[in-house]
This record gives C-alpha cells, sequence and structure tokens, in this order.
C-alpha cells in the first residue's frame, strides 16, 4: 500500500461523527471530532469531542477554530449531514484540507434537476421525476432537495411546497431499497459491494427514515454490471473520489437510480476499517486498491425512540452498541437512540444477530438496566 502524506491527526467533523472517527481510529489515526451528538463511544475514541447544534458555519466556526488551536489539525474528513449546508464545505475547503469530494462536487450532486437530467441523456433508469407539485395523485414522494437519510419526504401530490425550488417529487416505486458502496479514484471506480436497505415510519410526516442497512444483498450479475457501468461514467462525469454510495430501487428486475451519497456512507462500516486507508489513498492522487475484498456478511440498524426518554444513570451498554448516548441524556421521540451492528457466515445469520440484539437493547430500555 503506498505511503500518503497525511498527519496523524485528523478532524472530522459530521452530523454523527462515530462511525468516520472510528474508521480513523482503525487505520491508525488520532481522530479529533466535531459532530451534533457527542456520543459516550465517540468521546471514548476521540482525543477530543466537541457538540454542536447544527453543521451551519454560525454553529461549527468557532469549534473549528478551538481545535485548530489546540490541536495544530490541517486536514479534515467529513460525513454525514453537510447535504443541508453544502456552503459550510466550500468555507472549509478555503483553508483545510477536505479529505473527500470538493465542496464543487458535493453541490453539483445536490442539483437534483441537473442530476436526473444527466441520468436520462446516459439512459440510466430514474423514477418519473417532477419539480413542481403534481396535479393528482397518492403514488408521489415529496422530497427535499437538501435532505438525507429520507428525512422530510412525505407522501402524496397534494403536498404543495412553500418554495419549490427546496423540493423535488418523485413517483413511488414499490421495490425494493437497495444501494451499492464504492471507492472513486482518478476517474475510476471499485464496487465494495451491495447492500439491502430498509426505513422505518416514525409518524405521519416522516415515513421513509433510514433505519439499517446490510451487505451482501442479492442482485443478478446482468444488473451488478449495469450499475457498474453507471458508476464508471458518473465517477467521471462528477469527479467522484473517495468512499460513496449510490441509491436504487429494484422493481421488476429494473434498477432504478435515486441518488448518489458523495461522502462516507453508513455501508462503509459493513466492509471493515481497511476501506478508510483506501478513501484517503484516493483523495490524494494515490489509489493502491483496496485490501481483502472477502467482507464477511454484516448489517446495521439505528434504534429509534418511540417515545421521549431519559437514559438511565446506570444504564450498561453492550459493546455492540453503537452511538451510545452519555447517561442521563435525554432523547426526544423519533431520534435515534443508539445504533447496532451484526456479523455473521450468512446474511441470513447476521440478520438473525441483529434482530435479536435489537430485542436485548429494547430490554435494557424498557427495564433500565
Amino acid at each position: 500500500m503506498p505511503r500518503i502524506n497525511i498527519p496523524p491527526k485528523l478532524l472530522i467533523i459530521a452530523r454523527s461523527g462515530r462511525l468516520p472517527a472510528q474508521l480513523a481510529l482503525t487505520c491508525g489515526y488520532a481522530p479529533v471530532v466535531i459532530d451534533c451528538y457527542a456520543d459516550q463511544d465517540t468521546r471514548d475514541m476521540a482525543l477530543q469531542a466537541l457538540q454542536v447544534a447544527s453543521l451551519r458555519l454560525v454553529d461549527i466556526q468557532p469549534a473549528i477554530e478551538a481545535m485548530r488551536l489546540a490541536h495544530g489539525l490541517t486536514h479534515l474528513v467529513y460525513g454525514s449531514g453537510f447535504e443541508s449546508c453544502p456552503e459550510t464545505l466550500a468555507y472549509l475547503e478555503q483553508d483545510w484540507v477536505l479529505l473527500g469530494n470538493t465542496a464543487a462536487v458535493f453541490s453539483r450532486l445536490l442539483d437534483k434537476q441537473g442530476f436526473f437530467q444527466q441520468l436520462s441523456a446516459l439512459g440510466i433508469l430514474v423514477p418519473e421525476t417532477v419539480f413542481t407539485p403534481p396535479a393528482v395523485g397518492d403514488d408521489w414522494l415529496r422530497k427535499p432537495v437538501r435532505g438525507q437519510g429520507g428525512v422530510g419526504i412525505r407522501r402524496g401530490a397534494q403536498l404543495a411546497a412553500e418554495s419549490t425550488e427546496d423540493f423535488y417529487w418523485q413517483r413511488h416505486l414499490a421495490g425494493e431499497s437497495l444501494s451499492v458502496s464504492f471507492i472513486a479514484h482518478a476517474g475510476q471506480v471499485t464496487v465494495l459491494g451491495f447492500n439491502r436497505q430498509w426505513a422505518l415510519a416514525l409518524d405521519e410526516s416522516q415515513v421513509f427514515v433510514f433505519a439499517g442497512i446490510a451487505n451482501c444483498a442479492e442482485l443478478s450479475e446482468t444488473n451488478q454490471n449495469l450499475l457498474r457501468q453507471c458508476l464508471a461514467q458518473l465517477v467521471t462525469i462528477y469527479g467522484l473520489q473517495g468512499l460513496g454510495s449510490l441509491d436504487f430501487i429494484l422493481k421488476d428486475g429494473c434498477c432504478y437510480v435515486l441518488e448518489i451519497n458523495a461522502r462516507i456512507p453508513a455501508s462503509a462500516q459493513l466492509y471493515a476499517g481497511a476501506v478508510f486507508a483506501s478513501h484517503l489513498q484516493a483523495c490524494v492522487g494515490l489509489w493502491g486498491g483496496v485490501i481483502g475484498l472477502q467482507f464477511a456478511p454484516a448489517a446495521y440498524e439505528i434504534i429509534y425512540a418511540r417515545n421521549a426518554m431519559r437514559i438511565a444513570t446506570d444504564c450498561k451498554w453492550p459493546v455492540w452498541a453503537l452511538d451510545r448516548p452519555a447517561s442521563g441524556a435525554f432523547i426526544g421521540k423519533g431520534q435515534p437512540i443508539c445504533s447496532i451492528i451484526a456479523a455473521g457466515n450468512s446474511p441470513r445469520q447476521a440478520a438473525e444477530q441483529l434482530l435479536q440484539r435489537r430485542q436485548f437493547i429494547e430490554y435494557i430500555l424498557n427495564t433500565g438496566s
């Protein structure tokens, strides 16, 4: 693997910084984290962790300057959450080395009208998509342009928006929700694997919130090759680099592309820590390949609060529970409590272990022990 000249300390900024921090630590880097949760395990693995209200520049700028001064940082890895404030990335790019896609690439992919026009021009299937409210029909979804993780998606063509610039409408396809994880490098792409993902309805206004993902998804060789070709074209057109994922719907044997996540995706934790080293190599132009593409079947799930609750002060979390809230933390209804991860010798075994662990967490939360 080529040696790369990256400092041993990295600043991690994300809505939830646990995943990129964990990947960085696994590869021998010391993470310094700014995020919106400051979960206990994030604090435990980071040299320092600061909690902010949001990733808007006004909220994170003081934390950034404090971290830079305290640790002499120069390089930054970003994760989830910048879809709602891409202008923050543009600011960060002025003074930091961004180990990920550039702010311009990230913003281009948020131009949904341009993105779907590009897909159509390439002959890539997409759900029917419009940018003004459809007149009739309940089989439409209203999606926020700057959304992520399914947050803010609403059903119904009658859902007019205050500003059509903030939303688009897409025909709902009742198929299987899947994704492909990849690493882009020098105009090329290496596919890590195909994933099955699922959503959760938290309430009437939040019906497609991302809830979990599992690798080793079954997909025909024909569709795998089509998606590889699709990614190869898009990586070149958009100049993607590093870890990312492409979401799509499988319906009646056909793949309909939904979006590209141009940052470290949740699925990265299903493919072992070595992918982070490959991510860094790709971002600095020293691609050395991915070590060991034989990954074990694994699954990850977020546990959401059914009702508002407070974490018991003596709560004892199992080691496989991730994103663990601090003792005594208040969790609002519909907010993430923690997440769990499981693995096995087969996708079925991983799914069964995930179910057992979910039930165990629910027991802990219900009994307070």
